[in-house]
């Protein structure tokens, strides 16, 4: 019997562990028909009214003619729908730690009146695209969302305001948001925040950053959203992350509410091919079902009562429902779990002889050993030898069965080479106690990203206690137990694997493996439980489990690592430093494409300068045959120096009327701070850092702004003008666009020229 039951046990490994990652594929590429939700919201509604709203298809920055022209198209849409909208327009500065500087905004606003006197629901999304490409996932989707809200309650009566706020230079800082938030009345009645963004062009609409005290709020989630994708470990993931949307803006004056984005095809981001033809509608379809079910509940809800001093902890079951509990159980849960592997432990205790718990230990120490070793191995066919984009494969499967079967395959060396030197229950007890304490200490730091490791440990311990006490006296078995523990924490980290690729690439699969960790040893004890050949059956699965990696490995390594809709970033930069002739740069995200380089006469060695005049950077130059363009210029007005300290003031304006005009601080300049129309762009404690700071401005045009710049007057600080502006026309530029191969695209700043100049303030 011990025999045949184990004879099953792989091919049931196999099936469950494919069957997650297969279940996880389904929810994360949302192979559901558009149109399948429950709401009234239509994709093909919305992605006309995006088509209108984007039809040329171009970058629309903020302060830029072509944002204007979106604009005034969002007006329009609002006006149809019956509502009055006002325009907020503003220069907005902060001394932002990654992003001082300022921006040229207007948000565009619309109220719908509720029947109640209490709080509004804000529905937030912003209409500036990156310099690079149109924005049309991000987040000219989100903007479509919001003007199909906007016109689905103009003839429905609610309790609650609902503010549509469609903000402006959220790419350049958050700075539209901001600007709501600090100037605008109808901040004081938000109650609410429900705010849509991309990083990416595809995937589900993922319910990923809510606030603290979100207990109730969730519970109101979990009953409006039928096709729900949301996971507390995603949101305290992102906390620890240096990235922020307008959410955050409102995040950090104290409201809450919930903030949805699709993040698959990351290399789209921020990308010139962000744009119709590659949006998913799926995703779409998705994010606006979210905003009807979730914008429909809370616009009848008395908002005060959503308020709670308790967090949730949640999870949704592949896209089908949520499940959530208090987060406060978290910790006590933990403990018994923990207590209750340690009673087992106990009751046990005669399967740990010295020999055995030496080589238990040895096993569990070599489970992450190996995992770390194999991911990193992997990384050179999966990532670094193909050299593909950081975050996104264009043909990500063969890379992910390569690490998922490894996964498997760990634990089978593991189980092979101590199985027959110790009891399986003390390799599952060892294990499990440590995967407990590792729940509690989770649970009680950061407590939403607790549940993949504390129900599993909670499951192992009701499993194994019912089990040693149903059993027959002598059967001193945890077969059923050992099987429990893998299934959960198959059900709960593998999914995890796939959702890492929004911050791993497989260029680092050595970290990425790390989290299957629990999974390989639950795995462990439950190949070292078969009969008494055990190893040689193990040894057979292993060989097996090596050919897969080493197949998928090979595939991986030889499938494009980029492609039309998955591309790698390829700027072309015309460079005028006013120092020499102007020069073709060249910068990548991802690896550099060799042949292009090649072709179009650049060297195949990296050049160090310094970017923006400032910063240590690395890049491929080749001379243009172009003129020097005009460079931004600081006109000095005014010059006093008092109490040991120099104050200029004068006018900035840009050269070419480019996108972005900048002034860059050296460390230890005696800079102080920099005012652009009387407003901090950047202060002394900013300016005290190591490295350089650069302050950039956003939509001035070609307008002449006041500065003033304040300085110690013991030191002559010499600064760096700069500005990025589009491309001039020219046959050699034409050539290099033209060249550029269809596997590559520009991003963020895009093909540009940039033009920078020392300004001495010596006086």
């Amino acid at each position: 019997m011990r025999s045949s039951r184990f004879g099953v046990v792989g091919p049931f490994l196999f099936v469950v562990a494919v069957t997650a990652l297969l279940l996880q594929l389904w929810q994360s590429q949302l192979i559901a028909p558009s149109g399948a939700g429950t709401t009234a919201f239509s994709e093909e509604y919305a992605f006309a009214t995006l088509s209108g709203l984007l039809k040329e298809q171009r970058p629309h920055t903020a302060g830029s003619p072509e944002n204007a022209v979106v604009c005034e198209r969002i007006i329009a849409e609002l006006k149809s729908a019956g509502y009055a909208p006002e325009v907020q327009a503003a220069l907005q500065c902060d001394t932002a730690p990654r992003n001082p500087g300022c921006t040229a905004v207007e948000n565009i606003i619309a109220v719908h009146k509720g029947t109640g006197e209490g709080k509004a629901v804000l529905a937030s999304a912003h209409y500036d695209s990156v310099p690079a490409g149109p924005g049309v996932s991000d987040d000219g989707a989100g903007v479509a969302v919001v003007l199909e809200l906007a016109r689905a309650f103009a003839a429905r009566t609610t309790r609650n305001d609902i503010i549509f706020m469609i903000s402006d230079g959220e790419e350049t800082g958050l700075r539209g948001a901001r600007a709501f938030a600090e100037r605008h009345p109808l901040m004081g009645r938000v109650g609410v925040v429900v705010n849509f963004e991309a990083r990416g062009a595809s995937g589900p609409s993922m319910m990923f950053e809510t606030g603290p005290g979100n207990a109730r709020l969730m519970n109101l989630f979990a009953d409006a959203v039928a096709r729900p994708s949301a996971s507390s470990v995603s949101y305290e993931v992102y906390k620890s992350l240096p990235n922020d949307t307008d959410f955050s803006v409102y995040r950090k004056r104290g409201l809450s509410g919930f903030n949805f984005a699709f993040s698959n095809s990351a290399s789209l981001y921020h990308s010139v091919r962000d744009n119709l033809q590659y949006i998913d509608r799926r995703s779409l379809q998705h994010a606006g079902e979210h905003a009807f079910e979730v914008i429909g509940a809370l616009a009848d809800v008395d908002l005060a009562t959503l308020n709670a001093s308790s967090d949730a902890g949640f999870f949704d079951v592949f896209g089908l429902f949520t499940v959530l509990w208090p987060a406060a159980i978290n910790a006590p849960i933990a403990l018994v779990a923990l207590l209750g592997v340690i009673g087992l432990t106990i009751v046990h205790r005669d399967a740990f002889t010295l020999r055995s718990t030496l080589w238990t230990v040895a096993a569990f120490i070599a489970v992450p050993a190996l995992l770390f070793a194999f991911g990193w191995m992997l990384s050179y066919p999966l990532g670094i030898w193909p050299g593909v984009h950081p975050l996104d494969h264009p043909q990500p499967w063969p890379g992910r069965i390569a690490l998922a079967t490894t996964g498997i395959l760990v634990p089978l060396i593991v189980a092979a080479i101590v199985g027959s030197r110790v009891n399986s229950r003390a390799l599952l007890l060892v294990n499990w106690v440590v995967l407990a304490l590792l729940a509690v200490g989770v649970a009680l730091t950061i407590g939403g990203a607790a549940y993949p490791f504390l129900w599993p440990a909670f499951g192992v311990a009701i499993a194994g206690w019912v089990e040693t006490l149903v059993r027959k006296a002598g059967a001193r078995s945890l077969h059923v137990t050992a099987l429990v523990g893998f299934v959960l924490a198959a059900f709960f980290l593998v999914p995890f694997l796939l959702g890492l690729e929004l911050v791993l690439g497989f260029d680092l699969s050595q970290y990425k493996i790390l989290v299957l960790i629990p999974f390989s040893l639950a795995l462990v004890p439950v190949f070292a439980a078969g009969p008494g050949d055990r190893s040689r059956v193990a040894w057979a699965l292993s060989v097996l489990c090596a050919l897969v990696v080493a197949g998928s490995a090979a595939v991986a390594s030889q499938t494009p690592a980029y492609a039309a809709g998955h591309p790698r970033g390829l700027n072309i930069v015309y460079y005028d430093d006013h120092a020499g002739k102007p020069r073709w740069l060249i910068t990548f995200v991802g690896a550099p494409d060799e042949r292009f380089l090649k072709a179009q006469g650049f060297p195949q060695q990296d050049e160090d300068y310094r970017a923006l005049g400032l910063a240590t950077a690395q890049g491929r130059f080749k001379d243009a045959t172009g003129p020097q363009l005009p460079a931004p210029t600081f006109t000095v007005k005014e010059l006093a120096t008092r109490d040991g300290t120099t104050v200029v003031r004068g006018v900035l304006r840009s050269g070419r009327g480019g996108f972005q005009t900048g002034v860059g601080i050296a460390p230890g300049s005696g800079v102080r701070s920099i005012r652009l129309d009387g407003q901090e762009a950047a202060s002394a404690d900013q300016l005290k850092g190591k490295e350089p700071t650069f302050v950039r401005f956003w939509g001035l045009g070609s307008r002449e702004v006041p500065m003033e710049i304040s300085f110690d007057a013991a030191s002559a600080p010499k600064l760096t003008l700069f500005e990025r502006s589009p491309l001039p026309d020219s046959d050699e530029g034409r050539a290099l666009v033209a060249a550029r191969p269809i596997d590559a695209a520009p991003d963020y700043n895009g093909d540009s020229a940039l033009v920078l100049v020392v300004l001495d303030l010596k006086p």
